[in-house]
C-alpha cells in the first residue's frame, strides 16, 4: 500500500495547522502504510535469518501471521484497526532492534496477541494457545487477563470468547459485537473507553510506552493501580468539552487521530517527582503520554499540542520537509536545553497550533473573567514563542522546497493570528511539553 501525497491546498491547510477530513484521511492511510513497511521488514529479517530464534518460536509465529493473514483476507477494517493501534508501533519498534535469540523471540511471542485482537474484532471462529509472560496477556485497544498460569487458551466461536489459563477449565469471557469487544469474569480489566472518541484511557498495555521511560528522569507508563483514584476522564469530558466548544474542527481532528492516552506515573524511575510533562513518539502516532493535567484546560492544550506533533510526524515521512542531522542544535522559548532542527519545527508547529486554540478560547463569551485571562495568557505566550522560533526555520537551508513552502504557510497565520487579536510581539511565558521523539 503507497499513501499518496498531499496536494498544495491540503499542504497549506497543515500549515495553517488546520485540516480536512480528507487530509486526516490521507494521514490515517500514511501511518498505516508505514506500519505495513515496518510489519514486513520483521517478517523479511525472519526469512533472511533462518536461525534469529529458534524453530519452535518460528514455528508459532508462522503460526499467528497465517491467523492475520486469513483475518485480513475477509475482514481488513479490524486488522487495520489493530494493526494501527499505538502499542503496536511501540513493540514494533523494540522487536526490530532486538537482537537474536532471546530477546527477539520474547518480543515474537506478543505477535499473537495482535493475530488474536484482530480476528476477535471481526467476528473470525479460533483457536490459539498464547504465552502470558507474568501470567498477563494483553489484546491491544481491548484490555488485559490475569492468571497463575504462563499461557492462555482463546477460543472465539460466535459472538463470545473464553479465555482459560493452562490448568484452568474456566476464564474470562469476552462478548463481541459490531467490532466492540466486552470482557467479564475473573481476571479480565478491560480498557476505558475515552467518551466522545473512539480512543482509550491505556493504563494496561505492556508496550503502552517505551521501555526506557519518558524523558530524561525515565518517567514509567503509571499501571492500573496507581490510576484508578485519578480523575482522568472527569478531565476528558471537560478538555473534550471545551475543545468543542472553542474549536469544534480541532476536536474532530483530535478525536480522529487519538487511538490512547497513556497515563504516565506521578514519579520517575529514581523514586523522584515527575513534573508535569508529555510526550509522543514517531513509533506510534494516535498515542499522547501524559501524567495527569492539573486542569481540564491543562489537558486540552496537551491535546491540541501532542496532536499537531503526531500530524507532522506522518506528514514528513510523506512529504520530507527538512534534511537536518541530530547535531544541529538551537535556542528556543520552550525548552531550557538547545534543540535539534526537527525539535524546532516540532515546536515551533505544536504552538502555532496552540496560539490558534487559545486566540479563539479567548473569545468565547461564556468565560469566566479569570478563564479568559488565563487563555489569553497562553496566547499571547505561544504567539511570542512562534514568533522567535519561525526566523530559524525560515532563515536555514536545511528546510526543503516543500518545508520552506509550508515555513512561509505558518508565518502567514502566524500573522492573521496577530492581526486578528491584536497581539503584542513580546510576551512571557515557556510551555513545558516536551518535542516528538
Amino acid at each position: 500500500m503507497t499513501a499518496e501525497r498531499p496536494g498544495p491546498a491540503a499542504l497549506a491547510r497543515l500549515a495553517r495547522t488546520r485540516s480536512a477530513p480528507g487530509d486526516l484521511t490521507l494521514l490515517l492511510d500514511a501511518a498505516h502504510s508505514r506500519r505495513l513497511v515496518l510489519l514486513k521488514a520483521l517478517l523479511t529479517r525472519l526469512e533472511r535469518q533462518p536461525a534469529a530464534v529458534g524453530p519452535d518460536t518460528r514455528e508459532r509465529f508462522e503460526s499467528h501471521w497465517r491467523l492475520l493473514e486469513r483475518t485480513e483476507a475477509r475482514h481488513p477494517g479490524p486488522v487495520r484497526e489493530t494493526l494501527g493501534y499505538p502499542s503496536v508501533g511501540h513493540w514494533l519498534a523494540r522487536a526490530l532492534a532486538a537482537p537474536d535469540g532471546e530477546a527477539l523471540g520474547r518480543h515474537l511471542g506478543h505477535f499473537g496477541t495482535l493475530a488474536a485482537a484482530a480476528a476477535l474484532r471481526a467476528g473470525e471462529d479460533f483457536t490459539l494457545r498464547l504465552a502470558a509472560p507474568g501470567g498477563a496477556l494483553a489484546l491491544p485497544g481491548i484490555g488485559l487477563a490475569t492468571g497463575c498460569a504462563d499461557a492462555f487458551r482463546i477460543t472465539a466461536r460466535g459472538h463470545t470468547a473464553r479465555l482459560t489459563a493452562d490448568g484452568r477449565g474456566t476464564g474470562p469471557l469476552l462478548l463481541r459485537a459490531g467490532g466492540r469487544i466486552r470482557g467479564t469474569g475473573p481476571g479480565w480489566r478491560g480498557l476505558h473507553r475515552l467518551p466522545g472518541s473512539a480512543a482509550c484511557l491505556d493504563d494496561l498495555d505492556p508496550y503502552r510506552a517505551p521501555a526506557e521511560g519518558v524523558g530524561r528522569r525515565s518517567v514509567p507508563a503509571a499501571a492500573r493501580s496507581e490510576t484508578a483514584d485519578d480523575p482522568w476522564l472527569p478531565r476528558w469530558r471537560a478538555a473534550l468539552s471545551l475543545l468543542r466548544t472553542a474549536d469544534p474542527e480541532r476536536a474532530a481532528e483530535t478525536t480522529a487521530l487519538l487511538r490512547s492516552l497513556v497515563p504516565l506515573a506521578g514519579a520517575d524511575a529514581g523514586g523522584g517527582p515527575a513534573t508535569a510533562m508529555s510526550a509522543t513518539f514517531r513509533a506510534a502516532p494516535g498515542a499522547v503520554l501524559a501524567t495527569l493535567p492539573g486542569t481540564a484546560a491543562d489537558l486540552a492544550d496537551v491535546l491540541v499540542h501532542e496532536t499537531q506533533h503526531s500530524k507532522l510526524s506522518v506528514l514528513h515521512d510523506l512529504v520530507p520537509l527538512f534534511e537536518a542531522g541530530p547535531e544541529a542544535a538551537y535556542r528556543v522559548a520552550w525548552r531550557a536545553d538547545p534543540r535539534p532542527f526537527a525539535g524546532v519545527v516540532q515546536g515551533t508547529y505544536a504552538h502555532l497550533a496552540l496560539a490558534d486554540f487559545w486566540a479563539r478560547t479567548a473569545r468565547l463569551r461564556a468565560l469566566t473573567p479569570t478563564a479568559r485571562r488565563g487563555a489569553v495568557t497562553r496566547r499571547d505566550s505561544y504567539r511570542r514563542q512562534v514568533a522567535e522560533a519561525l526566523p530559524i526555520l525560515l532563515e536555514s537551508s536545511e528546510l526543503t522546497p516543500a518545508g520552506r513552502e509550508f515555513a512561509v504557510g505558518m508565518e502567514r497565520h502566524l500573522a492573521a493570528l496577530g492581526r486578528a487579536g491584536g497581539l503584542p510581539t513580546v510576551i512571557g511565558g515557556a510551555s513545558p511539553p516536551g518535542d516528538v521523539r
